[in-house]
């Protein structure tokens, strides 16, 4: 019996779990982040029921629509986070990030062919729903799509809602039987699982792994990518860490002034839009730490990691 919901899980081929595969992977796509993620969990829960290696591939291609470097620094800073902390674990992250246009073809279907199975992220905006159905229908091993957008699963209910009066109805009424039903914190911790040394050599030889330069996004690094340079990067960084630091700021300091947002002057807002929207931090983590505070404790996952 699996630890993630039903609710959230979503069989997109009618392919076997190869048994004789290398690894289990999973596909890091839209919940870039180790906390609160339905999806890195469910695989964890794979690997360690088949006694495998886990693979995290987390991919960063050119082309996508505006990009640009800061938009690119930004999810490389997430990235640079996710090497520190996975690289404390049994999985093995693979940072992969495309330098010319369609460098990333194929780097899937290579990978599928000495997996298990493969877990992606299940987030119905941008590229994503085309880009799961295209990989379905290419890899041999069953692909699963797991929901970790929020705290109401996207399948609940398939219908269309012509207003918010009648979204916020619905929503009252069903989201409370889904509340307590929250990702583990840390899927990998305390996990132990073999580990894997390397990538396939025929991986290796085309789709090298990102190196700490690459990762590092700093403007020389960037401006050799194929993306639109004309928006310069932030001193706002990417990545799970700001995130917490950020969360753990509005909840300390902003929540309690929150009701006075509609005023201009009062700087009341969270500012995790952006970690939302690349998926550096999860709803599940904000309504976690907002109990924890409310119940006389405080602190973020990087204050936690230190304890």
């Amino acid at each position: 019996m699996s630890d993630v919901p039903s609710s959230r899980l979503r069989e997109l081929n009618k392919q076997p779990i190869n048994s004789q595969g290398q690894f289990v992977l999973y596909w890091m796509t839209a919940f870039r982040r180790p906390f609160y993620n339905f999806a890195l969990q469910r695989a964890v829960e794979h690997a360690t029921k088949s006694g495998k290696p886990l693979m995290i591939l987390e991919a960063l291609r050119c082309d996508y629509p505006f990009a640009n470097d800061r938009l690119h620094a930004f999810i490389l800073q997430g990235m640079c986070n996710n090497a520190e902390h996975f690289s404390s674990t049994t999985a093995y992250y693979y940072p992969f990030v495309e330098t010319t246009q369609g460098a990333g073809k194929g780097l899937l279907a290579e990978l599928s062919k000495s997996a298990c199975l493969i877990v992606s992220d299940d987030h119905p905006g941008f590229f994503f729903p085309k880009m799961l159905q295209a990989a379905s229908q290419k890899v041999p091993v069953k692909l699963e799509a797991v929901d970790s957008n929020g705290l109401l699963p996207l399948r609940v209910t398939d219908q269309v809602f012509a207003t918010a009066y009648s979204f916020r109805r619905f929503l009252q009424k069903t989201l409370p039987g889904h509340l307590f039903e929250r990702p583990i914190q840390d899927p990998l911790q305390g996990i132990v699982l073999p580990k894997l040394e390397k990538l396939p050599e025929t991986v290796a030889a085309c789709w090298p792994a990102a190196s700490k330069g690459q990762l590092a996004s700093t403007e020389q690094a960037l401006g050799k990518l194929p993306i639109d340079h004309n928006i310069a990067i932030t001193d706002e960084r990417g990545g799970w860490q700001n995130a917490d630091i950020y969360l753990d700021r509005f909840l300390r300091e902003r929540l309690p002034n929150y009701l006075q947002r509609s005023e201009p002057d009062r700087q009341v807002s969270s500012d995790l839009s952006p970690y939302l929207h690349f998926g550096h931090i999860s709803a599940h983590q904000i309504v976690a730490q907002l109990f924890t505070q409310e119940h006389g404790s405080s602190g973020g996952i990087a204050a936690a990691s230190e304890g």
